[in-house]
């Protein structure tokens, strides 16, 4: 019976050692950031839900700030992976701008622990966590390329991708808040329940705006 107990005990060991720990841990902190807010977000809670020891997550994560970078990193990573999927179903430029927009508040909804952290600068500093501004840069520039390719095809009118792309992205990142923490959580007359419904609306207005205006510099 020692025998078992010591080559259980070397198992866990192994398990921890090669990052086991760190996935538990953060899926630990967005399950409560999802029920109980940032605010409830501690190491020592974290650890408590993760069943671990109160020091197991200091190997990992230095400080609480540390976490919630690592998970507004996270959190952009796979938003981007979300956005150049959606965008390289699509069948040509204006599909991918409508399926980016859609992707976005989606990516909210479903995710709505990472959402929470991802725009939050004061949680994670920019100077102190580089990576996480890279992260975010990423996945915004997936939306610029979309707004590039509409310009090419005259679906968009010219001038800054970039502005544009601020533009649509503060959009839909307001459906995206609305829909996670506002009353587009509840449904809307007319709009329905269905977050994703309301976003197609959303954007399809948007897009039909975009393309009129693409269209007007050729008249």
């Amino acid at each position: 019976m020692a025998a078992k107990k010591k080559s259980a005990k070397s198992g866990k060991k192994r398990a921890y050692h090669h990052g086991d720990l760190r996935a538990v841990l953060l899926e630990a902190s967005l399950a409560l950031i999802e029920k109980e807010g940032i605010a409830a977000l501690s190491l020592r809670e974290v650890a408590r839900r993760a069943k671990v020891t109160h020091g197991a997550p200091y190997h990992h994560f230095p400080d609480r700030s540390a976490l919630l970078a690592t998970i507004a990193e996270d959190g952009f990573r796979r938003l981007g992976e979300a956005l150049s999927g959606a965008v390289g179903a699509a069948r040509d430029p204006g599909a991918r701008y409508f399926a980016c927009g859609v992707a976005y508040v989606d990516f909210a909804v479903r995710h709505r622990g990472y959402f929470q952290v991802m725009f939050r600068p004061e949680l994670a500093p920019p100077d102190l966590y580089p990576a996480v501004g890279e992260a975010s840069t990423a996945a915004f520039d997936v939306l610029v390329r979309v707004i590039e390719e509409c310009q090419r095809a005259n679906v968009a009118p010219p001038g800054d991708p970039f502005a544009m792309a601020v533009t649509s992205w503060a959009m839909a990142h307001g459906l995206a808040a609305l829909s996670v923490e506002g009353p587009l959580a509840h449904g809307m007359p007319g709009l329905g329940e269905n977050p994703h419904d309301i976003a197609t609306i959303a954007v399809e207005t948007l897009r039909g705006w975009l393309t009129a205006a693409g269209r007007a510099r050729l008249t």
